[in-house]
């Protein structure tokens, strides 16, 4: 994979460049912020709203009745070897928004790329879906499902993801082509390999580069998720439950002093007042065991 680079990223272009964009999706105010806050004598950004971060942490909840949840740095857990070459379900379980450009309500493209390990190769795999938010608001998404059925290799899985700002004119009547059932039902896969996901995954692709064509339309963040059964103190690695990706390039991220409220389904500092936001754009990513369905019987 590696589809999606960091330098595509808003966060990652020159200041002027970020207020050229903000002036261009008439978010003047921002544009005038930013502008402000300029770059300091260390060539270090002086205005840093949540959009512009380019890096990641990432968090892992364990499944649990609790209401307040314990988050683990996803290097510390261990992994789960029962799950080589069995399959799981991949779903978008939050999406967090504190800021994004552009005034108002904003249109929030999210793709995803992953590779289903079955035999004799594996198989591409492609899912986009687009939903609304304001800042400070979490998105209309509940355990979405992205890939059902995705086989585990003996290495583990890999996925990577991306979101884009969608802000010209024209790209909502592209977007409708990723509201029908297929796509909102996620990408069911099967134990062996499927000719119809060639053109599936290619109609993705062309509906997400018309839309990332878009003048006004620009990446905002990618992160590349590759879950293991390593024990290098490194790793991420894989078991049941739900990870926390936040967009920040926070140094001294401490997952000790967050947890998850489950109550109102967000991230909580523990240092902040209950309900105050935490400052940064996040996504919670389930992974579950796959169930197949069982087969319709007829009668006879």
């Amino acid at each position: 994979m590696g589809e999606f680079k960091r330098e595509n990223s808003l966060g990652a272009l020159p200041a002027h460049d970020i207020v050229n964009y903000l002036i261009a999706i008439e978010d003047l105010d921002e544009a005038s912020r930013f502008s402000d806050g300029g770059v300091t004598g260390q060539g270090l950004p002086g205005y840093r709203p949540a959009y512009s971060h380019t890096g990641m942490v990432v968090g892992f909840i364990e499944p649990s009745e609790d209401v307040d949840l314990q988050i683990q740095s996803a290097s510390s857990i261990q992994a789960d070897r029962t799950l080589q070459g069995q399959r799981i379900k991949v779903t978008l379980d939050r999406f967090y928004v504190e800021s994004y450009p552009g005034l108002g309500e904003h249109i929030i493209l999210c793709e995803f790329n992953g590779k289903n390990q079955i035999q004799p190769a594996g198989e591409a795999l492609k899912f986009a879906k687009k939903f609304s938010a304001n800042d400070r608001s979490a998105a209309a998404v509940v355990n979405a499902p992205v890939f059902l059925g995705l086989t585990v290799s003996n290495d583990g899985i890999e996925f990577e993801g991306r979101t884009i700002n969608v802000r010209s004119k024209g790209s909502e009547a592209i977007l409708a082509a990723l509201e029908s059932p297929v796509f909102k039902a996620g990408l069911t896969l099967i134990n062996t390999a499927q000719p119809a996901l060639k053109p599936f995954v290619s109609l993705a692709t062309a509906a997400i580069k018309t839309v990332e064509s878009g003048k006004n339309n620009k990446q905002v963040h990618e992160f590349n998720l590759g879950l293991d059964f390593d024990d290098r103190s490194t790793a991420t690695r894989l078991r049941l439950g739900t990870y926390i990706v936040v967009q920040t390039d926070e140094k001294s991220w401490d997952w000790t002093q967050f947890f998850w409220q489950r109550a109102a389904s967000q991230l909580q500092d523990c240092r902040l007042p209950a309900g105050e936001s935490i400052g940064f754009n996040y996504t919670a990513i389930g992974i579950s065991r796959f169930e197949s369905p069982e087969p319709v019987r007829t009668r006879r």
